[in-house]
């Protein structure tokens, strides 16, 4: 059986996860305004270049799931590293 600490950390650690899963999906199904009336200016280039704003957005949602990612991971660590402190 967990001690009452360790399954706070669980806790703590997968309401983390739960958030940051959430703003994933979120992110995700912005993706969807390409599809909607919505979207419709990213359907068209982005200035005289060649991306599309559909493809812009993508880029930008792929770097901001992993900029995610990699906050959570600091996060993580740091609080495990303060609840390792105060064990």
């Amino acid at each position: 059986m967990m001690s009452d600490s360790k399954l706070e950390q669980v806790q703590a650690k997968t309401r983390r996860r739960l958030l940051f899963t959430a703003i994933h999906l979120v992110l995700y199904f912005s993706f969807t305004l390409n599809w909607t009336a919505w979207g419709k200016a990213l359907t068209g280039p982005v200035g005289n270049g060649p991306l599309s704003g559909s493809i812009l957005m993508f880029v930008i949602l792929v770097v901001t799931f992993i900029a995610l990612e990699v906050l959570f991971l600091a996060v993580d660590k740091a609080a495990t590293k303060k609840a390792l402190e105060q064990n």
